[in-house]
C-alpha cells in the first residue's frame, strides 16, 4: 500500500465510529424533543363552605385537567391521585382562611395557626414533600416546590394541616353574593393549586 492508502486505511474505523456518535446523538435528541408532555392541573375552587378538620385534611379538588398518557390520574371523590413510575415535578399551594371582609370581633377572635401543605403517600402512610409554612390569620398560601421519584405505581394526596384547634378555620369558602360582571354567582376563588409534570 501506498502511505496515502495506509492513513486513509487507519482512518475509516474511525470516521466509521464518529459517524455512528453523531447518529445516535441526533436520534436521541429526536426522540426526546418529540416526547409527548407529561401533566397533570388541579385547583379547588370555593364551591362550598369547607371547615377545616384537626390533623390532617385532603384537598380535594373540583377543577382539575390532565394530558391524555394516563401518567397522572385522578380520583374526584376521594382527592387521591395515582403517579406512574417516573420523576415529577410538584408545584403548587394551599391557604387556609379564617375568611374575608370579617368585622372588627370577627377580626378580633382570629388567632395564630401556623400549619403547612404537603404531598402524602397513601401506602406509606407519610408525607412525602413538605411545604412552606403558613398562617390562616391572613389568608397566606403554603407553597410546595420539589423533585419527585416515583419508582412504582403509587397514591397520594396534597394535604394541609394547622394543628389541633382550627375552630373558625376553613379550607373553602362559598359566598353566594360574589357575582361576576355579568350578573351571575363568582366561584373564582381559589384556596389550592397544583401542578404535577413528569421530566
Amino acid at each position: 500500500m501506498l502511505p496515502e492508502e495506509i492513513v486513509k486505511y487507519r482512518l475509516l474505523p474511525f470516521i466509521i465510529a464518529v459517524g455512528l456518535a453523531l447518529a445516535g446523538c441526533a436520534s436521541s435528541g429526536g426522540s426526546s424533543a418529540n416526547q409527548p408532555r407529561v401533566w397533570g392541573a388541579f385547583m379547588e375552587r370555593g364551591l362550598n363552605n369547607v371547615p377545616m378538620k384537626p390533623g390532617l385534611n385532603v384537598r380535594v379538588f373540583n377543577d382539575f385537567t390532565l394530558d391524555d398518557q394516563q401518567y397522572v390520574k385522578y380520583d374526584k371523590n376521594t382527592g387521591y391521585f395515582t403517579l406512574e413510575p417516573g420523576t415529577y415535578r410538584i408545584d403548587g399551594w394551599s391557604l387556609t382562611t379564617f375568611g374575608w371582609k370579617l368585622t372588627p370581633e370577627q377580626r378580633a377572635a382570629e388567632y395564630s395557626a401556623p400549619g403547612y401543605a404537603f404531598l402524602w403517600n397513601i401506602e406509606k402512610n407519610d408525607m412525602e414533600m413538605l411545604a412552606s409554612l403558613q398562617d390562616p390569620m391572613d389568608s397566606q398560601p403554603s407553597i410546595i416546590n420539589g423533585v419527585l421519584k416515583v419508582t412504582k405505581k403509587t397514591q397520594y394526596y396534597f394535604g394541609h394541616q394547622n394543628g389541633e384547634n382550627v375552630n373558625g378555620i376553613s379550607l373553602q369558602l362559598y359566598d353566594p353574593n360574589v357575582r361576576k360582571p355579568d350578573g351571575t354567582t363568582s366561584t373564582n376563588h381559589a384556596f389550592a393549586q397544583l401542578v404535577i409534570e413528569r421530566l
